[in-house]
């Protein structure tokens, strides 16, 4: 028999994070209180180009461009992170994940309620209460911060089971720790759900992994993916 595994993405593809990442960013970049009213027109702006950004240090170059509601934002993206500061965005890494450990700690309902999970949680949950498939995390969002999402929600999976930003930053690409993870492990199949497409991108040429572009996530206008009860479906035809 096939052994079969599932990875997901966090961001996007389990949970609506985008407001509690735009707060972050806010604060870091204009210095405007978390508490504070959003501005729903630079929100939009801020959602309409987050498919560029799929790793934190990204946002250190996506943040002006957003907050200062620049034209031409793909282009001048690509420009900017061409020649990277890696030190500054060092810097800029460390500041947010400590923000974001700082609400959790000290603010912690209304942390919680930035981020709200999608109906594909819920299927996926119940998927691994019934049938107990291997699900592996693959996110750049740190681990803590996904191990207290799960709990909150009561999804028990095993903690070894969330390869965060903390392993995942040692790969170049998600694509190649999936894929020597399916080797060491002795897995047949995959399939990789995320929501930015340049993930799924270095999948693609390991003939054994399915990648799923989740829609419903912060993917690129016009991109062709499924939707979540599409997902759900063939994850759970991949199962049976």
């Amino acid at each position: 028999m096939e052994k079969k595994i599932l990875f997901l993405d966090f961001d996007g593809v389990l949970f609506d994070t985008l407001k509690e990442v735009y707060l972050v960013n806010r604060f870091l970049y204009k210095g405007i209180d978390l508490f504070d009213k959003v501005d729903e027109i630079n929100y939009q702006l801020f959602s309409k180009y987050k498919y560029l950004v799929y790793n934190i240090w990204m946002f250190y170059y996506y943040n002006p461009l957003i907050f200062n509601n620049e034209e031409n934002i793909a282009e001048k993206f690509s420009k900017a992170i061409i020649n990277r500061d890696i030190e500054a965005e060092k810097m800029f890494c460390d500041k947010f994940l400590q923000i974001r450990a700082d609400l959790v700690k000290n603010n912690y309902d209304f942390w919680k309620s930035l981020e709200t999970p999608y109906e594909f949680f819920y299927e996926i949950k119940k998927l691994y209460e019934e049938k107990n498939p291997k699900i592996i995390i693959v996110s750049k969002k740190n681990k803590a911060s996904i191990i207290e999402r799960f709990s909150s929600y009561d999804f028990n999976i095993p903690n070894d089971n969330i390869y965060a930003r903390e392993i995942l930053d040692k790969y170049p690409t998600k694509g190649e720790f999936i894929n020597e993870y399916m080797n060491k492990n002795n897995f047949d199949e995959a399939i990789f759900v995320d929501d930015n497409n340049n993930n799924l991108k270095t999948c693609e040429k390991y003939s054994n992994i399915t990648q799923i572009l989740a829609l419903w996530g912060n993917s690129q206008p016009n991109s062709t993916g499924y939707s979540q009860a599409q997902a759900i479906e063939k994850i759970n035809n991949f199962f049976i």
